[in-house]
């Protein structure tokens, strides 16, 4: 991915210099180390985040200024914009015609679109048996599971016509694995690294196609973990007390996927080989967030229980029909 993104002339990443090969006896390359270009930056965009939403706030609660308030929760949207405007073209180069078989863009087959309905229901099936397996569930969430429990036929059914959407979609190399820790930010512009895609995965599963709403899913879900992390104080940092901490992360995290979504759009609009339709962009996107979101209910069950409640509430409220408000712009 970085020999490809470099050769084409993809400026928002670090750029390969070089890398040392391994030639086995029957040419096969395996890599040993890579030299890519540095980039002076910020930090990488979770940490970034967090700061700002802390450092916005202070000032934000401060503040007695109606217009000085309103310029403080738009204070985001122009690094909001930058990702989605970076991530839309990183996907615009991936969608066009290349002659390498690994980067050449595929359209989604009928057995494509399957393998992408029953990934996602299938991820469904793993979060509710995670949760029922999950023995220490707190009151609240016993209350949510249920709820979602019975919302499970509507989901399923609402997965498969979702999934219909993807027909004649574009399978491309995408990301695989990205969230706000795959970006550093670099004077208020944004720039994506690590494109080995989720470790637990396998090399041939890793540089396989897939749709590149996955990685736009995948910042979604980031932006939602990134205000609950603000909210709870965990990962180092001290929980904020003030009730209007959480009504103002819950307009950040509105306003920033609708800005980061509007940016994204606009590219994918402009560029030269479509990779969604129009109508298409919303209804899949939909299903690639029930996804990311089941997975992480999964995830969060067996490894660190005590966040459970995040992807929970995420899923639940997207069953109910919760992304409405984010997507309702695509025509």
């Amino acid at each position: 991915m970085s020999r490809f993104l470099t050769e084409n002339g993809y400026a928002n990443t670090a750029p390969l210099l070089g890398e040392v090969v391994r030639l086995g006896e029957h040419g096969e390359r395996t890599t040993l180390a890579v030299l890519q270009g540095f980039l002076r930056n910020q930090g990488d965009a979770w940490a970034w985040t967090l700061d700002y939403l802390r450092r916005s706030y202070d000032e934000f609660s401060h503040s007695g200024e109606e217009e000085r308030k309103a310029e403080i929760e738009g204070g985001y949207d122009a690094f909001a914009t930058a990702v989605g405007t970076r991530l839309a073209e990183l996907h615009a180069l991936l969608a066009e015609p290349s002659e390498l078989p690994a980067f050449s863009p595929e359209s989604a087959s009928e057995g494509t679109v399957r393998a992408w309905r029953e990934s996602v229901r299938g991820q469904v099936e793993r979060a509710l048996l995670s949760v029922d397996a999950e023995a220490e569930l707190p009151p609240s969430l016993v209350a949510d599971v249920d709820v979602l429990r019975g919302l499970a036929h509507a989901l399923d059914e609402r997965i498969g016509t979702l999934a219909a959407a993807g027909h004649d979609a574009l399978a491309t190399r995408t990301h695989g694995d990205f969230h706000l820790g795959q970006v550093l930010v670099v004077q208020d512009d944004a720039y994506i690294i690590d494109f080995e895609g989720e470790p637990a995965r396998t090399l041939d599963e890793r540089r396989s196609k897939s749709s590149p709403l996955r990685d736009v899913a995948g910042f979604l879900r980031s932006l939602d973990y990134a205000a609950a992390m603000a909210r709870r104080g965990e990962d180092g940092l001290a929980p904020v007390e003030d009730e209007g901490f959480g009504d103002y992360l819950a307009r950040f995290r509105e306003r920033s996927a609708k800005v980061f979504l509007d940016a994204y759009r606009g590219v994918l609009d402009a560029a030269p080989v479509r990779w969604i339709a129009p109508g298409a962009l919303a209804p899949v996107l939909e299903l690639f967030v029930i996804e990311k979101a089941a997975y992480e209910v999964a995830y969060e069950a067996a490894n660190r229980p005590g966040w459970l409640d995040v992807p929970l509430r995420g899923l639940l409220q997207i069953a109910r029909g919760g992304m409405a408000n984010e997507l309702k712009e695509d025509t």
